[in-house]
C-alpha cells in the first residue's frame, strides 16, 4: 500500500465515528466492521446511503471530506448532491 493509499484508508476509517451521534447504532456497527476489514468502497456506499435514508444533516466540510475520499478511491461523488446541508 502506498503512502497515499494509507492516508486515504486512515481518512476513510475515521468517517463512521464522525457521524456516530447522528446515524443508527446498527448502521454504525456495520460501518465500523467494514472499516476494520478495509472494505472502503462498501463502507462509503453504505455511509452515504445511511445519511440519505435517515435524512442526516451534514456540514459542507463533511461533504467536502466525503467527496475527497470518494474521489481518492475513484468512486462517484454524485450521490453527495442530495445530502441535507446543515448551516
Amino acid at each position: 500500500m502506498s503512502k497515499k493509499e494509507a492516508e486515504l484508508a486512515a481518512q476513510t476509517k475515521a468517517l463512521p465515528d464522525i457521524f456516530a451521534g447522528r446515524i443508527p447504532a446498527a448502521d454504525l456497527a456495520g460501518l465500523r466492521s467494514m472499516a476494520g476489514g478495509g472494505e472502503w468502497g462498501e463502507l462509503l456506499d453504505l455511509l452515504v446511503a445511511v445519511l440519505h435514508s435517515n435524512r442526516v444533516p451534514v456540514s459542507t466540510a463533511e461533504i467536502d471530506d466525503l467527496r475527497e475520499v470518494l474521489s481518492g478511491w475513484g468512486l462517484p461523488t454524485d450521490a453527495l448532491a442530495g445530502l441535507i446541508v446543515r448551516e
